[in-house]
Formats: C-alpha cells, sequence, structure tokens
C-alpha cells in the first residue's frame, strides 16, 4: 500500500477531527520528512486529535516546558556531554552520512526516493495545501482587528511549537545544546514525578531532596538509564525544530517505554524467540563466543536509535510509533536483522560480529518489516510465566 504526501496533509488539515487510526495506518507503510515530526506528535498524544482544542493544548505545552529548568548535576552533563559529541560525529558529521541525512530533513516540494526509505515516498506530490492546519482556518467578515490579532497571537505559538522540520544536519554546538536542553527539562520532569511518589521524610532519608542547580546527583532517581536518552532523541532532533516539541516526544516514547516488560523479561522474550528462530546463527554465535546477550541489551534499550543509520531509524520508529504493541514488533525485527545478515555474520569472528551488529550496515526496512510480520505468524513471542 502506497501514501503520498497529499494523503498526509489531508489528514493533518482537518478542520475538526484528526484521524489517528488512519495516521497510524499510513504511518505503518512510512511518513514523508516534511510531516513526520507533526505525524510522531499525533500518534505519540502530544497532540490531541480534537482540533478545536489544539491552540489552547499548544500554548499550555509551551508554558509547561518554557517552566521547567533544565540544569542537570554536573557529572551527569559531562557524561551526556560526551555520548552527544560521539553521536554526533558517527551518525552527522561523519561524510558518510552527510548527504543521506541533509535528504531526510530537507522539505522539497518533488520527493526523491529516500536511502533506507521504501519505494512508495518516491511519487512526486505537489503541496497545494498548507502543512499546518491553522494557516486554513478563514475568518468571519464580521471579526474585530482584536479578534484577529488574538488570532494571530495562538497561530504565532503553534507555529514556534511545530515549524516546518529542519533544511539541514544540525551543527555540532547546535545538536550538543538541543539535546542538553531538552535532557534537562526531561529529567527534571522525571526527577518530579519521583518525588511526587514520596514523602518528605522518604525523599530525605534517600538522598532525593533537591539540590541546588546543577550541584551533586539525585540518587536512586535515574538507575543509569539515561546513558540512552541522546541515542533515543536524536530522532527528534532530526525532525522537529524546536527543543519544546522534541522533549514532549521525548517524553512520550520514554513513557512508552516505561510500560514495557521489565528489562530482563525483554531479555528472556528476545533471546528465546531469535533461539527459536534462528536457531543455527545462535549456536554458531555460542561456539563463537559472540556477546550477543550484550548486543541485545544495546538494542532493547536503545530501539536501535544507537545502532542503525539515521535514514533507517526513522523510516523503523514510523512503524514503531505506529504499533499497537511497540516491544513485541522490536523484537521481531531484532531477529529479522539477524536473519538478514545471517549469512555475513557466519563469515565474521566473535569481535567481528559484536562490532558490526552494535554498527549495522543501511537496511530495507520496509524488508525488515516484513519479515517481522512473517516470523509473528510462524513463532508467538515467547513471555515469562509471570506476564501471562
Amino acid at each position: 500500500m502506497g501514501t503520498n504526501l497529499q494523503d498526509y496533509v489531508e489528514l493533518l488539515n482537518a478542520e475538526q477531527h484528526v484521524q489517528v487510526d488512519k495516521l497510524r495506518e499510513n504511518a505503518r507503510h512510512g511518513v514523508f520528512p516534511s510531516v513526520r515530526g507533526e505525524v510522531w506528535m499525533y500518534l505519540l498524544g502530544v497532540l490531541s486529535e480534537d482540533k478545536t482544542q489544539e491552540i489552547t493544548s499548544v500554548v499550555n505545552l509551551i508554558s509547561q516546558y518554557q517552566n521547567l529548568p533544565s540544569t542537570l548535576p554536573s557529572e551527569l552533563t559531562s557524561a551526556l556531554t560526551q555520548i552527544a559529541l560521539s553521536h554526533h560525529t558517527r551518525r552527522f558529521f561523519n561524510p558518510t552520512y552527510a548527504g543521506l541525512i541533509t535528504s531526510l530533513t530537507a522539505e522539497t516540494p518533488s520527493l526523491a526516493p529516500i536511502p533506507g526509505e521504501g519505494k512508495s515516498h518516491a511519487r512526486d506530490v505537489t503541496i497545494s495545501v498548507p502543512l499546518s492546519s491553522t494557516s486554513t482556518e478563514t475568518r468571519p467578515s464580521g471579526s474585530s482587528k482584536k479578534e484577529e490579532g488574538e488570532l494571530n497571537t495562538l497561530r504565532s505559538q503553534y507555529s514556534r511549537f511545530l515549524p516546518p522540520p529542519p533544511s539541514a544536519p544540525p551543527t555540532r554546538n547546535g545538536y550538543i545544546s538541543t539535546v542538553l536542553e531538552v535532557l534537562g527539562k526531561y529529567y527534571h520532569i522525571r526527577l518530579n514525578r519521583r518525588l511526587a511518589m514520596t514523602s518528605p521524610t522518604e525523599r530525605h532519608s534517600q538522598g532525593t531532596t533537591p539540590a541546588p542547580p546543577g550541584g551533586g546527583v539525585y540518587e536512586d532517581i535515574l538507575h543509569g538509564a539515561e546513558r540512552d536518552w541522546v541515542y533515543l532523541v536524536t530522532p527528534f532532533v532530526c525532525c522537529l525544530s524546536r527543543p519544546g516539541a522534541i522533549c514532549l516526544g521525548f517524553e512520550k516514547l520514554m513513557d512508552r517505554l516505561d510500560r514495557f516488560p521489565p528489562l530482563p523479561s525483554r531479555l528472556a522474550s528476545l533471546l528465546t524467540l531469535f533461539r527459536l528462530a534462528i536457531p543455527d546463527l545462535h549456536s554458531y554465535f555460542e561456539d563463537e563466543q559472540v556477546p550477543y546477550v550484550e548486543v541485545t541489551l544495546s538494542w532493547l534499550t536503545s530501539l536501535l536509535s544507537r545502532e542503525m543509520w539515521l535514514g533507517d531509524v526513522l523510516r523503523l520508529w514510523d512503524a514503531y510509533l505506529a504499533s499497537d504493541d511497540m516491544f513485541e514488533l522490536h523484537c521481531y525485527v531484532c531477529v529479522a536483522i539477524l536473519a538478514t545478515c545471517k549469512e555475513t555474520l557466519e563469515e565474521l569472528d566473535g569481535s567481528e560480529a559484536k562490532l558490526m551488529l552494535l554498527d549495522l550496515p543501511p537496511m530495507d526496512v520496509d524488508r525488515l518489516l516484513q519479515d517481522a510480520a512473517n516470523l509473528r505468524v510462524s513463532f508467538p513471542l515467547p513471555r515469562p510465566v509471570q506476564e501471562e
């Protein structure tokens, strides 16, 4: 099934109600770069499908974001900066990736084929209506200047929150600055949630009483998960221009990840599926001492945002965010990747296989998703007994 850009534009420009179910169905087949950020905002629930309250909702979201502090403990700032610097060099600065990222972030009236994305995206489409629904509204002839001024102010707020996507890859300084601001805001969102669940006495005994800005580590809050934040936030940096929108989309994604089964259960499910679906490759990994458990843990916690080319990540996440069970789909995609790379992996020793699996070559994501669907039919996902 192919979906053209005009289909997305018409759905997003609905006057009263955005058909999120239809967006979700279309997104499974891939989203065009020029509307990807906005589509993701609906799929994640950042934007409401009720368009009559959309402007007010956006204004409230902007206010909430601006009121959040963005300071981070010095140790965490240093760690995130190093990870962001390395990831930018690997995925943006490296000439191998430069053309790919430019094609993903550029907005053009006629879309050429996008590396790593399906051929259905290559259709030439003339954008005949604006991408923002608010710009299509018309005012009654009797509207006062005051009402028009208020409307313009609200539209300005919407544009500030969700302007057109980036037109060029982020610079190193711009990328690191955006990542630190967004993750600083998210850090305080997570901290505030945790503090709200504990009494003052418990916070004092656990050492979680808020410290001065930038000072000390909030103990027992993050459990080391922040190391994956840089990788998980980067796809949002590719398709959204404003830190506020990036942060709110990232927050909703993390909320979904929090609803996944515990990591040991996830690991057991994926490894069992791997052993059942590709037993000969599993045996080869055992014989060659490939550290596949370490690789699998990385794949599970980063949703492949660390290991895959960014073009592939964005296409894959179109399907992930549209999925009814993102964890299950992710498990089948991981096994599909192993099946796709099987012949190459069997020519490598343990250390070489690890390097390949932690820095995957460009993949045909549409083919991976089809292979994942076929695996789902043949191999039900193993679930720990306590989850059934």
